[in-house]
């Protein structure tokens, strides 16, 4: 019994890097706070390799504050994550209670 063209089961094509679906805004904060962390850490360990003194003022004045913004942007993402799951609420309506 040969099967009929409606029958053929096609496989779905393996998904590429374009197949993807959009990042979310809390996906895209917390992908922000890893490319800010990595250009801190980069401009930390040009500052270790390179001890002159500008690769050293630059990693302690610039790359605090990206290493800084990058942790508010993480923290950001886990409030919001937190909130939108309603465990801030729950946690504080507890609290509230005698």
């Amino acid at each position: 019994m040969s099967p009929t063209p409606s029958s053929r089961v096609i496989p779905a094509p393996p998904p590429s890097l374009g197949a993807l679906p959009p990042p979310g805004r809390l996906e895209g904060r917390v992908r922000i706070a890893c490319v800010l962390a990595l250009v801190a850490l980069a401009l930390m360990v040009w500052s270790q390799v390179d001890r002159t003194p500008i690769p050293v003022i630059v990693a302690m004045s610039v790359g605090q504050v990206i290493g800084t913004l990058s942790l508010a942007y993480y923290a950001i993402a886990i409030f919001v994550d937190l909130r939108r799951g309603r465990v801030i609420d729950r946690a504080l309506g507890e609290r509230s209670k005698p």
